[in-house]
């Protein structure tokens, strides 16, 4: 492992990255207040193994071809941009058609959060690009440990503090939908809002010019 004067800066680093609000938080909460609790941890859980996916392509330099291939970069996100858009119009219409079934409903939207935040993480080419960038800074040539398994624990070590952020998120985002459950008008406005709100997201995603 990297040397003490390494670990320390990453540690304050990684904490700080991991409690700025990004578009994963608010995937999640979207997901737990439209969807319900299991959602929301579900939800979570595709963002974590999707990032170690992100993690293993930066110990292996696979997402140098991201910076190398600027289609590339640009095909994955205009796919991951048009999967949130096209997500944000499944929830606003499951919302106005909910009329029988609601609780089977409910289990297959929850089953399927895990599905759609895990594609979406892996359509984020942002997240190969950081984690290439921020890792290797912390890894040492003179430790024991060979780069690619340094880059590799670092990166599981942010992601377990990436996701303890989430738990947060994910508790606070279901109270607000226990809240908006009691009313079956403000849990039809809560879908909507939430089905704009990846709308918006997919539609940022791929206007972002940088």
């Amino acid at each position: 492992m990297p040397s003490f004067e390494l670990l320390l800066p990453f540690i304050i680093a990684t904490s700080g990255f991991a409690f700025i609000p990004g578009p994963g938080m608010v995937f999640m909460s979207t997901q737990t207040m439209a969807r319900g609790r299991k959602a929301g941890w579900l939800s979570a859980a595709g963002f974590h193994l999707g990032a170690y996916v992100h993690i293993f392509a930066a110990a292996f330099g696979v997402t140098v071809l991201l910076q190398s291939l600027p289609f590339l970069f640009l095909a994955l996100k205009l796919a991951g941009a048009a999967y949130l858009i096209w997500m944000g119009v499944k929830i606003m219409l499951d919302g106005q058609s909910r009329v029988t079934g609601a609780n089977l409903v409910l289990r297959q939207s929850a089953r399927l959060a895990f599905k759609d935040s895990l594609t979406v993480e892996l359509l984020n080419p942002k997240t190969a690009l950081f984690f290439l960038a921020f890792l290797p800074q912390f890894a040492s040539p003179d430790a024991a440990a060979p780069i690619w398994a340094q880059i590799v624990i670092l990166g599981a070590c942010a992601n377990v503090m990436f996701s303890a952020t989430d738990v947060i998120c994910i508790l606070f985002s279901e109270r607000l939908a226990v809240w908006a459950s009691a009313s079956r008008g403000m849990a039809r406005i809560g879908r909507q809002i939430g089905g704009s709100v990846f709308v918006a997201m997919g539609l940022h995603l791929a206007l972002e010019t940088d």
